[in-house]
Order: C-alpha cells, then sequence, then structure tokens
C-alpha cells in the first residue's frame, strides 16, 4: 500500500460530495478490492485464527529513506515496531499475538478433537438417539424428569437411524477425516426435524489403526399446533416435521375468516428433505384462500457441500389469485395476479483445493430458464405480458464454517459461514413485443474479527436489464452486518446486531417503488407500505438481546431492544438525506425451546414517531417469528434481481 493512498482517499471523497449516489459507487468499489485480497483460515467462535494480507506494510521514519523489506513478514515488522507507542503495541497484539496464541491452542475445536484420529480406517459407526426432552449431546446421560416431559418423548417417532447414515459423508471401511466430520455435524443440524449433533470417535479396543464412529442425534419434537393470522385472518395451523421418523412433513392449515364455514380456507403442505440420501428436497403446496389460490411443486438440490458436482431446480407454480409474484417480492398488484412460473436451473461446480481444507474454494457454472404467463395482467404491472429469461452465471467462492451459539438461536450449536463470494450473471428476456439484456454483479464477503471481536459480512449487488442499450429496471443494494461477541451481563449474556443497508432504482418502471416496510428489510414493526414509499433508502438497524439463564420447561427467554433509523427519498426534488428520517424504536421478550418445531413466540413494544395521519404512534404485537439464517457463501440461481 503507497503512502500516497490517503491522500487518494480524500480526494475521492472531496470529488464525489457534489454527487452522493456517485460515492456509494465508490465505497462498494473500494470494499471489493480490500476484501478480494484477503485469506482467511480456521476460525473459533467469535475469532478468526489467523489473517494474513497480501500487501505489505512498511514503517518510514521522518527524514529518512525508504529501504527494501528483504523478505520480512508482517509478524516480523509488527514485532520489530510494537514497542514505538500503543498504536502499535494494540496493532501487534491484535493482528499478530492474538492470530500466533490461537492457532499454537488450537487449529479450531474439530481439528483438536479429531487429530489424533485422522487417516485411521472407521470400523464401525452407530447412531445414539437422544430425546427431545430432558438431554443433550453434551449430557447424553440425563433424563426427563416431569411426567409431562416423559410422556411427550413418547408420542412421536424417532428419527430413522437410516436417515441419518444416508446423510453423513463418511462410511465403514473409509479413513478419518475432520472435514467429513463437521460437514456431516452441520448437514444433520440444517435439518428442521434435528436439534443438535455430535459425532464421537472412539479408539478399537482391538486394532489401534481403526476407531469406532458414535453420531449423537437430538431430535426435535415433531408435532405443533399453531394459532396466528393468516392474510390477517385467524388460523389455525396442525404440523408434523418428521412423519414415521423418516424426514418427511405435512402440515395443515384452516383459514376462518368470518363464523360462516362456507367462507373458510385452507392450505396443504407436504414435503421432505434429503430424499434419496442425494440431497434433494421437495415440496407440494396447495391453497384455497380469500386473498391465495394457487398450486405449486419444487424439486431442489443445492450446493450444501463444496465437493456436491450438481445442483438445480425444477419447481412449477401455477398461482390463480396471489397477491404477489417470486421475482417482485416487494410488490403488490390489485387485482390479484393470475400466473403460471416455470423455473429450470442447473449449477455444475468445480472444486479448486484439497477437500480436507477447512476453507474450500469452487467455481460454478450456472444455467437458468424462467417462464412467466401473466393472465389478466393489470395495468400499472411493470411486468410485460409473459415472457422467457434465459439466464447464465459464474462464480467464485471460498467457504468454510466454524461452531458458535447464542446468536440466532436460544443455546444449540450454529454453523457460522465464513469466506467470500463473488458472481457475474448475464441474461436475455424474450417476450411478445420486446427483448432486453440483462446483467448483475455480486460480490458478498464474511469473517469473524480477531481477537473475539464479533463477526463482519458486507456484499454489494448492481444489476440492470438493458433495451436498445438504454439500462431499466436497474438496482444497487450495499448492505453491511456487525455481530458483536457475547458480553456477560450479571448471570445473563448480552449480544448486539448492527446493520447498514443503503438500495436505490435506476431506471425503474413506473408503479416500482421501495418502502421501509418490516417485510422488506424495512424498520420494526413498520407496515405502511401503500403510503410511504419512495426512490431510494438507507436504513439502520441495531439491536441488543440479553439471554437470560431461566429454562422452565426447556424454555428459553431472552429480552431485546432496537433502534432503527430509515432515510427515504419519496420524491425527485429532494436528496435521500435531505429528507426527514423515519424511526422507530422499542423493546420486548423472545421465548423459545429449540428441542420443538414451533417458531420463537415474539412480544414487542414498538414506537413510531411518524407514522400517516389517522395511524397510531405505537404497536404492541405478540407473534410467531422464524429463526434467521445466516447468508452462506453459495452462488444463487443467477438472474434473480433483488429491488427493496
Amino acid at each position: 500500500m503507497t503512502t500516497t493512498f490517503k491522500p487518494y482517499i480524500l480526494t475521492k471523497i472531496q470529488h464525489f460530495k457534489r454527487d452522493f449516489r456517485n460515492l456509494f459507487f465508490f465505497e462498494f468499489s473500494l470494499f471489493i478490492l480490500l476484501f478480494s485480497t484477503t485469506n482467511i483460515h480456521s476460525q473459533t467462535p467469535d475469532t478468526l485464527t489467523i489473517i494474513r494480507n497480501d500487501t505489505t506494510i512498511q514503517f518510514v521514519q521522518p527524514n529518512t529513506r525508504e529501504t527494501p523489506l528483504q523478505g520480512k513478514t508482517i509478524e516480523d515488522i509488527l514485532k520489530n515496531y510494537s514497542n514505538r507507542n500503543i498504536f502499535s503495541r494494540k496493532l501487534h497484539e491484535w493482528l499478530v499475538k492474538s492470530s500466533i496464541e490461537e492457532s499454537e491452542s488450537s487449529s479450531g475445536s474439530a481439528q483438536k478433537e479429531f487429530i489424533d484420529y485422522k487417516g485411521k480406517t472407521i470400523s464401525h459407526i452407530d447412531v445414539r438417539h437422544i430425546q427431545p426432552f430432558g438431554g443433550s449431546v453434551e449430557d447424553t446421560v440425563s433424563v426427563a424428569d416431569s411426567w409431562i416431559a416423559r410422556l411427550g418423548n413418547k408420542l412421536r417417532f424417532e428419527t430413522a437411524s437410516g436417515v441419518i447414515l444416508k446423510t453423513i459423508t463418511f462410511s465403514e471401511g473409509q479413513s478419518v477425516s475432520t472435514t467429513d466430520i463437521t460437514d456431516s455435524e452441520r448437514l444433520l443440524r440444517s435439518f428442521s426435524f434435528i436439534n443438535d449433533v455430535r459425532i464421537i470417535i472412539w479408539p478399537h479396543p482391538e486394532n489401534p489403526e481403526s476407531v469406532n464412529v458414535s453420531i449423537y442425534v437430538q431430535d426435535r419434537y415433531p408435532h405443533a399446533i399453531s394459532l396466528g393470522l393468516t392474510d390477517q385472518n385467524p388460523s389455525f395451523t396442525l404440523i408434523n416435521k418428521n412423519l414415521f421418523g423418516r424426514g418427511f412433513s405435512l402440515s395443515h392449515t384452516l383459514v376462518t375468516p368470518t363464523i360462516d364455514i362456507s367462507t373458510w380456507g385452507f392450505r396443504e403442505t407436504f414435503g421432505a428433505e434429503n430424499i434419496f440420501g442425494e440431497y434433494l428436497d421437495f415440496e407440494i403446496d396447495y391453497s384455497h384462500i380469500e386473498n391465495l389460490e394457487m398450486i405449486s411443486g419444487i424439486l431442489k438440490k443445492d450446493f450444501v457441500l463444496p465437493e456436491i458436482k450438481y445442483a438445480g431446480e425444477i419447481s412449477i407454480n401455477r398461482s390463480f389469485i396471489s397477491p404477489k409474484i417470486f421475482e417482485y417480492p416487494a410488490m403488490e398488484w390489485e387485482p390479484p395476479l393470475d400466473y403460471l412460473r416455470k423455473n429450470f436451473y442447473i449449477g455444475r461446480s468445480f472444486l479448486l483445493n484439497n477437500p480436507d481444507s477447512p476453507l474450500r474454494s469452487n467455481i460454478y457454472i450456472l444455467g437458468r430458464h424462467l417462464d412467466i404467463e401473466l393472465f389478466d395482467t393489470p395495468p400499472a404491472s411493470p411486468l410485460f405480458s409473459g415472457g422467457k429469461f434465459y439466464y447464465g452465471g459464474l462464480a467464485f467462492s471460498r467457504r468454510g464454517y466454524y461452531k458458535n451459539n447464542l446468536i440466532y438461536s436460544f443455546g444449540r450449536t450454529e454453523d457460522v459461514p465464513h469466506g467470500m463470494l463473488a458472481g457475474l450473471s448475464y441474461g436475455y428476456h424474450e417476450a411478445t413485443d420486446t427483448a432486453r439484456h440483462f446483467l448483475a454483479l455480486h460480490y458478498s464477503s464474511g469473517r469473524a474479527l480477531i481477537p473475539s471481536k464479533g463477526y463482519l459480512y458486507l456484499s454489494g449487488d448492481i444489476g440492470s436489464f438493458f433495451q436498445k442499450g438504454n439500462p431499466e429496471q436497474g438496482y444497487l443494494k450495499l448492505s453491511g452486518e456487525y455481530i458483536t461477541p457475547l458480553i456477560n451481563v450479571g448471570q445473563s449474556k448480552m449480544r448486539s446486531f448492527l446493520e447498514l443497508q443503503y438500495v436505490t432504482g435506476l431506471h425503474r418502471k413506473q408503479g416500482e417503488y421501495l418502502s421501509i416496510d418490516e417485510d422488506v428489510n424495512g424498520l420494526h414493526r413498520f407496515e405502511y407500505r401503500n403510503t410511504i414509499r419512495g426512490l431510494e433508502k438507507a436504513v439502520l438497524k441495531t439491536e441488543q438481546v440479553f439471554f437470560t439463564p431461566m429454562e422452565p420447561l426447556g424454555f428459553k427467554f431472552a429480552f431485546f431492544t432496537f433502534f432503527d433509523t430509515a432515510f427515504l427519498r419519496e420524491n425527485e426534488d429532494h436528496g435521500l438525506f435531505s429528507h426527514t428520517p423515519y424511526f422507530s424504536f422499542g423493546g420486548g421478550l423472545r421465548i423459545r425451546n429449540d428441542n420443538l418445531v414451533f417458531n420463537t413466540l415474539q412480544i414487542r413494544l414498538s414506537i413510531m414517531p411518524r407514522v400517516p395521519e389517522g395511524e397510531l404512534p405505537f404497536s404492541f404485537r405478540t407473534s410467531g417469528e422464524s429463526v434467521k439464517n445466516f447468508r452462506d457463501f453459495v452462488p444463487e440461481q443467477p438472474g434473480n434481481p433483488v429491488f427493496y
């Protein structure tokens, strides 16, 4: 990095003050440049073990001549200058000392646990089941101490051992591989009907070159009853996430808008995970509700492992009545849409490094065909009256995972992805009256910060259609998220979340607007999409979560507070930050039992100083919330423009 870099940054900032939008383009390019040169090695919870950059750093005293580095490493340079001042001491402590200590003491918990058995032959594999209530993968001898828990454990089918064995990536007769062990644990934990997994390797009592492997699996209790709202109407749902212990799921929803039975609606969903042991998932969904009448089916396989060569999807959706379409999640039409959507996608992956590496790199070649046929299209719709889309994509990914907890879950093991993803996609849209091209770029990076400084995720998306060389329906989205490490607060633990997002549209069509509604990454509890919308937005969200030690009957409690700010450019006459911001702040309680398939029960009070005229400036709401997922570094299907 040259000494002219800092003046260059200052010059660019001064230049872009005249045009704020160009500043975002500059920042986007800058963080892509910085993160694309970073190699990330094995990690432990809240800690990145080693970070080494391709950039060399040279300290030059005033009035002295620059001298060659003569092959010195960054660790040598920082060590030599560590006693100059407090800044250099902290720099050496954070970037070098903590990394070396971590790498010497632990190259990852999984590597430590299995290093003595690496390369030995697996003689026998057995599956050991832990009941949902009373035990855990860390304490396998505990049993339920109440008659209700014991009864619940009996009124279910435990996951069949065959389901477990067809999911893991190793078998009897193979050699022990640390990557296989950690991948298998992660895959099993990803199932909706499994709470937690731990794989233990035991020495073989008679053969020192062989080992036995035990897989401890704790199921979630598969039965659930849910009371809630569907399209603002009371609904009642029965759920089974693990029919007969085979991984099949079935749910029945009954919607009761009035006391008249003839107006009631229903929804039936049937699916399965990892059918045939090929990591294939499928789901069939039929809905007959006042504002939703459709039937859909999907069969898909994702790149859940870097070693998977092929992935794809076949999905068909026939919606007779629907307010939305998948390609435009932030838009609603009146009257509801009537359409047929067919989607076909295939991807090929090429693994570039050793499969045993904790951080594996892949190149992906992707192809997709999307066919949307619209019936009775609303006049204001930005979609064309039917069209065929052809997309192709090329992506590079580098990813790994480390274990943590108390992030999005309430104590179960969480597999945190780290690495980077860069992708380019091109498309062609053919309609009855026009044809146009599509081009998009994506970059994302996530990593833990040392020493135990939390987790940072950054991403950027830019894309547009082009008709006769003119851009239309373009978008630019920049986002970042920071998660702090756990902090002890008395008997509780606290973790904070900070999220920043900027989105703008480029030559959007009439009727396409941005909103700061909660359902489209806006403010908490903000639901005024139809009255508050604009062309450009910036959203800052903060949340503090306090995980309490209370655990009655396995239910865990977490209190939270939040404060959100959003700027929305509602017209062309003023800049984004010249508008008065919107706010949402408040707090509440989340109650969850990870042993159950229920959503998290959330009780929340929100205060919103600015709302449309006639609306209340506060909201008290009880709802069921699904657990948030981490953003993994696996390419999505090419050609899904994100604009919300």
